[in-house]
């Protein structure tokens, strides 16, 4: 349960107007986000059902692009999102974790986690990988390790063979009497172009995870074996989804895409099913699974007066930033005993001008600063990416019993 309580204490640094403002907005945007699952998702339950999801929580949280840090605020909807789950992939979580720490404060301590290391290299991104979940409802099975492949199996961009960009993850959990291997992945993006061979090096990677996780599902006879996460796939008709298909993964295929404007597919879960194990709960319900809008509850289009002022300040900080860097440019060209040494200081003087130019710029502009709100800003605050859920059956004690029964009735008598 969210640790709702702490609000009373939150934003200190704010004065005492402007942090009875943040507490209202974020208590009213609390409840709309609460109403809001309890219309789009399914109800949680004790035992009979799985509420599974996925999430690419954009650059949590090292602000390496200088659009945040994120809010107070943000750290209570993200975690209400996440209570709404029983377990949840989550992708983009970054080196410094005192973020996510924090966010494990605000989920309160029926919540687990395990995650990866960060993954190093340029395509890497100093990013990890991991999984939260209830405790009360999900067991971790003890079995945990990053998907390395062997050499005959990677992955050729025609200058090298190369492992993944992001290392893919998995581990064993269960959940009553379903026991299931969850693997996640962040697929290498590289281009949009289908005939680059950074493309085609995005549909190898999706191909590999799945015919390694294909394979390994063959050979094991107990979990069922269920891959999640950014597959940076278009739509369902391309290469890239063709590489996940061609595997055998059946795809719970969702009407609206996960990206922030909703027209592209790049999440998906999708599952090898053991013993056809992996199954809808209550298909009938028209919510068995789906792709949660959350921009549609909070940081809403119409939302932009009440979050101006807190974007404003960011701005502002960024401008002083870019000003600290003039100054010690200047200074720098004053001190340079070579041209050399002169023409690096310039160039980087010019930079911070520019920079500051174009804040000054954002801030003396409204419809700048509106417009920067929604395509921007705001998926600092929240994601780029909208959570993705299916809703599961995992009683099968009927199924169990039945078996026993046709046992039973099959032993020979006296």
């Amino acid at each position: 349960m969210v640790a709702y309580w702490k609000l009373r204490y939150a934003f200190k640094r704010l004065d005492k107007p402007a942090r009875r403002a943040a507490r209202i907005r974020t208590i009213d945007g609390l409840a709309r986000l609460r109403q809001a699952i309890a219309e789009r998702m399914p109800d949680r339950t004790a035992s009979s059902t799985l509420l599974l999801g996925t999430w690419n929580i954009r650059n949590f949280d090292d602000n390496r692009f200088g659009h945040g840090p994120r809010l107070e605020e943000s750290f209570f909807y993200l975690a209400e999102m996440i209570s709404a789950f029983d377990i949840v992939a989550v992708q983009e979580l970054c080196d410094d974790l005192g973020p996510f720490q924090e966010l494990m404060n605000v989920l309160g301590p029926g919540y687990d986690f395990i995650m990866t290391d960060v993954t190093e290299g340029p395509g890497g991104n100093r990013e990890r990988l991991g999984f939260l979940y209830d405790r009360s409802k999900i067991s971790f099975k003890g079995v945990a390790g990053e998907i390395v492949l062997p050499f005959s199996r990677q992955i050729s961009d025609v200058t090298k063979e190369r492992q993944f960009a992001r290392t893919p993850f998995s581990c064993t959990f269960q959940s009553g009497w379903f026991k299931f291997a969850f693997a996640t992945v962040h697929i290498y993006y590289g281009s949009s172009s289908p005939g680059s061979d950074k493309f085609k090096r995005r549909v190898k990677e999706i191909d590999a995870v799945a015919k390694f996780i294909a394979g390994r599902a063959r050979r094991d006879p107990v979990y069922n074996h269920i891959l999640v996460g950014d597959f940076n796939i278009e739509d369902f008709e391309g290469e890239t989804f063709d590489a996940l298909a061609r595997h055998g993964f059946e795809v719970f295929r969702n009407k609206i895409g996960s990206n922030a404007k909703k027209t592209k597919f790049y999440d998906q879960i999708s599952f090898l099913p053991k013993h056809k194990q992996v199954a809808l709960a209550n298909p009938e319900s028209g919510k068995a699974h789906g792709v949660f809008d959350m921009f549609s509850v909070v940081f809403r289009d119409q939302d932009f007066d009440l979050h101006d002022p807190a974007m404003s300040a960011i701005i502002r900080g960024r401008r002083d930033a870019a000003e600290a860097r003039r100054v010690k440019a200047e200074a720098r060209i004053s001190a340079a005993t070579t041209d050399t040494a002169r023409e690096r200081a310039q160039k980087d003087r010019d930079i911070a001008v520019r920079s500051i130019e174009a804040e000054d710029l954002l801030l003396a502009d409204r419809d700048a600063r509106e417009a920067y709100y929604l395509d921007d800003w705001r998926t600092f605050q929240i994601s780029d990416h909208f959570p993705l859920f299916v809703e599961l059956k995992i009683d099968f004690a009927d199924n169990y019993l039945q078996r026993m029964r046709a046992e039973a009735e099959s032993e020979a008598v006296g």
